[in-house]
């Protein structure tokens, strides 16, 4: 059976997942290194996430979430930073809030304002009143455990690592990784995408695209001067490659001797079929990346304003379905770009990018 075809109980739709923005198969390759400076950190988070994933299905079975109402300033970001100190234990100490003024440390300021700047892109482009549509406040914790690996949305906060300062740098210093774990909220409360096989591969894509997109927002680029990067500036210096992900070219971010290479395929053709990491969530995503890419460049001008925001009318519609696939999702791009923008350009930018993928709708 299809992982994507696993019904879930109702009792666990609309809860949160437990994910990371490096995922299982760059820490299994470098778990599997000689060098201790290197499996060392990377055996430590893996083992850390694997328990983390077990915890969060427990709450997840206790319940689902829904949005709240908006308040009176809902329109306003309400951020509080949290020092972890090293230690594992979530939120940490209370550093920085909404009205305070910056602070010495720097990954504390970093958060506090990757946070706001997917706080504006949502509520600015698409009047979303931050990730839960109501106002919900932003909360994250810095400096989690030692040489940690990995940054994550659990559900209730971002959590961000040091990294090992080898091969991954302090996790606050990319905002698109950021976007990218946010958005899981925004997932989260909206189509609430499963975790596995192809649905699994969109949540994954999703949060790709609008963490590249907050990138762009806040550097003002437009599609033809972005980099269509996730990552770009948290990989070490002795890293051979350029990213976590590349939307414009999957499969080409890095060729590592520790980190491996990059797996994602451009296309259907190549769809990796894999019992590991939920179905190969995080290796699948590459092929909705691409799509979005190509109808981004071929539309052109800033890529939030029309391709985003059929992505945006996807994910928030109701009609994307918690099991959607590819070609699920692909047909409903289609048919938001014609309801928003009519049978133009936008409409046949979506057409063509599907079929460049290999995508078939339905």
């Amino acid at each position: 059976m299809d992982l994507n075809d696993a019904q879930p109980d109702p009792a666990t739709r609309h809860t949160p997942v437990f994910c990371t923005i490096i995922p299982p198969h760059i820490l299994d390759n470098l778990a599997q290194s000689d060098d201790p400076e290197r499996h060392e950190p990377a055996r430590r988070t893996l083992e850390h996430d694997h328990v983390a994933r077990t915890e969060r299905r427990a709450i997840a079975a206790r319940g689902g979430l829904t949005p709240g109402e908006p308040g009176a300033d809902a329109d306003k970001p309400n951020r509080t930073i949290y020092d972890a100190r090293h230690r594992e234990d979530l939120p940490g100490k209370k550093v920085r809030s909404e009205s305070d003024g910056p602070s010495k440390d720097a990954s504390v300021n970093r958060a506090h304002a990757g946070l706001g700047a997917t706080f504006e892109l949502y509520l600015k482009v698409y009047g979303r009143k931050s990730i839960d549509g109501a106002g919900l406040p932003l909360n994250a914790t810095v400096h989690y455990g030692r040489r940690y690996d990995n940054a994550f949305w659990d559900g209730e906060r971002m959590v961000f690592g040091d990294g090992d300062n080898d091969l991954f740098k302090d996790f606050t210093i990319s905002v698109d990784v950021i976007g990218h774990e946010l958005t899981h909220g925004v997932t989260q409360y909206t189509a609430n995408l499963d975790y596995q096989g192809q649905s699994g591969a969109l949540n994954e894509s999703v949060s790709d695209v609008f963490g590249v997109l907050i990138k762009q927002y806040a550097l003002g680029h437009t599609a033809d001067q972005a980099d269509w990067l996730i990552g770009a500036d948290l990989l070490g210096p002795n890293v051979t490659g350029t990213a976590l992900r590349s939307m414009k070219a999957p499969g080409t971010a890095y060729d590592d001797d520790v980190l491996g290479k990059d797996p994602q395929p451009a296309a259907m053709k190549d769809y990796v079929h894999t019992i590991d990491d939920n179905g190969g969530v995080h290796i699948n995503s590459g092929i909705p990346n691409h799509a979005f890419y190509l109808a981004a460049t071929a539309i052109g001008g800033k890529a939030w304003e029309r391709a985003g925001q059929v992505w945006y009318d996807v994910l928030t519609g109701g009609e994307l379905t918690h099991t959607a696939t590819f070609a699920d999702f692909a047909a409903l791009t289609i048919k938001a770009a014609k309801a928003r923008f009519g049978a133009g350009d936008e409409h046949e930018a979506m057409i063509k990018a599907w079929t460049q993928v290999g995508v078939t709708t339905k």
